[in-house]
C-alpha cells in the first residue's frame, strides 16, 4: 500500500503556463501518481487557457489547490462552471471540455491512457 498526500506531492510542482509552453515547465509542473486500470492519476499545476480535448470515458477533477473555470462544448452549445479548492468535477466522456485559470490551479485528475484528442484553444 502507498499513501500519497496531495498537498505534499503538489508542492513539488511548478507552475505551467500554458502561454509559454517550454518542455521544461510543462515536465515538472506534470505528475503522473500511478496507473488506476486504463487510467492515469497525476496532479497538474497551470495558469492559462488549456486546449481542448476528449476523452473516451469520464474524467474526475479534483481542484487541490486555486480555482479553475471549466468549459464543455456539446454541438453547438458551451457550459462553464467555476471550481475551488476541494470541488470535484466530472467530465463526461467524448465530450469536448477545455479550462481557464487566471491563477495557478493545481488538479488530480484521473483520465484514459489512451484515446484522447486533442485542438487548439481557439478551435
Amino acid at each position: 500500500m502507498k499513501i500519497f498526500n496531495l498537498s505534499e506531492q503538489a508542492a513539488g510542482l511548478s507552475v505551467i503556463d500554458i502561454e509559454k509552453k517550454t518542455e521544461s515547465v510543462s515536465k515538472s509542473g506534470l505528475q503522473i501518481l500511478f496507473p488506476f486500470g486504463k487510467h492515469d492519476v497525476g496532479l497538474l499545476r497551470f495558469k492559462g487557457s488549456t486546449p481542448w480535448e476528449e476523452h473516451p470515458n469520464d474524467e474526475f477533477l479534483l481542484v487541490v489547490e486555486g480555482q479553475t473555470t471549466l468549459t464543455l462544448r456539446t454541438g453547438d452549445k458551451e457550459t462553464s462552471a467555476t471550481a475551488k479548492k476541494g470541488d470535484v468535477l466530472v467530465v463526461p466522456g467524448k465530450t469536448w471540455h477545455r479550462q481557464d485559470a487566471q491563477d495557478a490551479v493545481t488538479l488530480m485528475f484521473m483520465t484514459n491512457h489512451d484515446g484522447n484528442q486533442h485542438k487548439a484553444a481557439t478551435d
